[in-house]
């Protein structure tokens, strides 16, 4: 059986039955020098690619197209003298015969068609180069992770009024703030692997080189507010209640209960009443606060866009965080000023036995937050505490902490998510339920101001660079925290 057609070129194709199983087979002949049978068998070089003409493949595939097409009238002349009447189909023999034969050519027709359109996909793949160019795919990387997150002294930068300000030869105020939202604002802490090794100052990039004059200061890592979910606030002052006092009489109440009436001297079956609970509120204001730093510059300094960045970024915005994780921690309260968690009455303390370790004091102190109905969520260490703790060994010299209470490179211990700042005091700890019984609410985000308008600032060729934020604290349930002691080594 032949199918198609015969050309006088030197690419030939057709069709047959090339063995009892009736699988098609495809037959042609291009033109170029015959394959490689050296050995039998032809050479594969893995790590080169040969660029594979298809048009050979295109012109079969287009005779392949015409064949079906043909052969599919032909279904459709054969399948139009069956004759329907009465439910049923009257055919003779031969145009059974006849139909068969054309539909099976036309699956073979089909298949081939699908075989040659895969092994055109693999000629393509061959016509590919063999490495793709990554530097320009990480440079579009790097570009576009920047434009994704920019810290705060970039983003001061990229402003139209710090643009207008520069304009202008830095003469004037700059009046309007710019801010930057916390979740970003957490990035600038961190500092990437990538984007910071081998003396490069790229945020959030892949190592975009930047000659500085300057090297920036070190941030201070670990921030007191990643325990707590992100809250916002437009009020300048928190009005909340505290519950200082429960009593619970909840009991079993039958359906009927003898009582006597008020002013009875009998008792009578009456409905039972159920038993009355106490609860005590005391109402408590929570003041938002503002945290805010200048820092005085000369004007050329504002032309020195990558020092004035780190400048941004280092110094004013660090400032503030640093400030902000002690009062969240100690603030003294009283005015206009943030009550610390440490400093609000009622959050319970625990000093550990002489006989446990660190490790198992902070677990006896996260029961104490237990009990106060509000598991805890958090732990605050110092550095050298936390050092101390993931040092503890068993009496085989086992670490024992970074084996049974903490999870890879991810800070927790006792599934409690670890803090270590300098903010809190070397040798004490701070448990609790952050974001239940305490929340950390954002009036207004780090923002930053620059202005000439300050004292002799205009004749000295200086201006004024001043970072804020406002902030407030409420911690509606302080025996859900509790401030431990670790026993002096």
């Amino acid at each position: 059986m032949r199918l198609g057609a015969r050309r006088d070129t030197s690419d030939q194709v057709s069709l047959r039955c090339a063995d009892r199983r009736g699988d098609p087979v495809l037959t042609g002949r291009t033109a170029g020098p015959p394959p490689s049978r050296a050995g039998g068998v032809a050479r594969h070089h893995p790590k080169e690619r040969h660029t594979v003409p298809t048009t050979t493949d295109k012109t079969r595939l287009k005779e392949l197209n015409g064949a079906l097409r043909a052969k599919a009238a032909e279904l459709d002349t054969i399948s139009a003298s069956f004759t329907v009447e009465d439910g049923g189909v009257t055919v003779s023999a031969e145009k059974a015969a006849a139909f068969r034969k054309a539909l099976g050519e036309a699956q073979e027709i089909k298949q081939l068609i699908t075989d040659l359109e895969g092994a055109a996909n693999v000629h393509a793949f061959l016509n590919e180069p063999t490495s793709q160019p990554f530097a320009p795919q990480d440079a579009a990387l790097a570009a576009h992770l920047a434009s994704q997150v920019k810290s705060l002294g970039q983003q001061f930068l990229d402003s139209d009024e710090f643009k207008g300000l520069k304009a202008a030869g830095f003469r004037g105020s700059f009046d309007q703030m710019v801010t930057i939202d916390g979740a970003a604002l957490d990035q600038l802490g961190r500092k990437d692997v990538f984007s910071r090794s081998a003396g490069t100052a790229g945020v959030l990039g892949f190592g975009t080189p930047e000659h500085l004059d300057i090297v920036p200061r070190a941030v201070r890592p670990g921030r007191i507010r990643d325990l707590f979910p992100s809250q916002t606030t437009t009020a300048n002052i928190l009005y909340g209640v505290r519950v200082t006092g429960f009593t619970n009489a909840a009991a079993i109440v039958p359906e009927r209960a003898m009582e006597v009436p008020p002013g009875g001297t009998a008792a009578v079956e009456v409905y039972a009443r159920a038993p009355q609970s106490q609860l005590t509120f005391k109402t408590v204001t929570y003041p938002v606060a503002e945290i805010a730093t200048t820092l005085p510059i000369h004007k050329n300094t504002l032309a020195d866009e990558p020092r004035l960045r780190d400048i941004i970024d280092s110094e004013l915005v660090d400032g503030v965080k640093m400030t902000e994780d002690n009062e969240i921690l100690y603030g003294a309260g009283g005015d206009e000023k943030i009550t610390g968690i440490v400093n609000t009455q009622g959050v319970q303390t625990y000093a550990q036995a002489d006989t446990d370790k660190q490790s198992a004091a902070i677990r006896r102190a996260a029961t104490r937050a237990v009990l106060a109905f509000y598991p805890p969520s958090g732990i605050v260490l110092h550095p050298f505490d936390f050092e101390d703790l993931e040092l503890e060994t068993d009496g085989q010299g086992a670490y024992r902490v970074a084996v049974n209470v903490a999870i890879g490179a991810q800070k927790v211990v006792w599934r409690l998510a670890v803090v270590d700042s300098m903010a809190i005091n070397q040798g004490k700890f701070l448990v609790g339920s952050f974001g239940l019984g305490a929340r950390l609410y954002d009036r207004e985000q780090v923002s930053v101001q620059v202005s000439t308008e300050n004292r002799d600032n205009f004749e000295r060729g200086v201006v004024t660079m001043r970072g804020s934020e406002r902030i407030g604290l409420e911690v509606p349930r302080p025996e859900s925290f509790v401030y431990g002691t670790f026993k002096a080594h």
